[in-house]
C-alpha cells in the first residue's frame, strides 16, 4: 500500500509553482507514469514548458487560463485538460484562491493521444 500525506509541507518549487510528487516517489524505476499535486498561488502560473510525456491536469480548486501551443481556454474546478507530449504549455491562475490540480503523466509508449 502506498500512502502519502498531501500537506503544504510536502510541496517544493517546480515549473514556477509548488509541486508534490505523489507517485512514483522513489524514482522512475518504480513506474514510467506518475501523478503529482500542483498548487498555483493567486496571480501565479507555471513557467511555459514542454516535455516528452503526455499529461492530464485535473483541476480540483480555483480557476485559470490554460495555454497549449497557440490555444488558450479558461479552466476551473471540476474540469480536466489533456496536454499532448511535446506541446508547449502553461497554466495561469485567474482566481483569488489557490489553483490546485493533479497532474498525471505517462510516456508515449503507454498510449498515444488523439485530439
Amino acid at each position: 500500500m502506498l500512502l502519502r500525506d498531501l500537506g503544504d509541507d510536502q510541496l517544493v518549487p517546480a515549473y514556477g509553482i509548488l509541486f508534490q510528487q505523489i507517485y512514483p516517489h522513489g524514482g522512475e524505476d518504480l513506474a514510467d507514469w506518475g501523478v503529482g499535486r500542483s498548487v498555483v498561488e493567486p496571480g501565479g502560473g507555471t513557467e511555459p514548458h514542454s516535455h516528452d510525456e503526455h499529461e492530464l491536469f485535473v483541476i480540483l480548486s480555483g480557476s485559470g487560463v490554460m495555454t497549449i501551443e497557440d490555444e488558450q481556454r479558461p479552466v476551473r474546478a471540476g474540469q480536466a485538460v489533456l496536454v499532448p507530449r511535446n506541446s508547449h504549455h502553461d497554466l495561469a491562475s485567474t482566481s483569488s484562491e489557490r489553483l490546485v490540480f493533479l497532474n498525471v503523466y505517462w510516456p508515449e509508449q503507454l498510449g498515444s493521444v488523439d485530439l
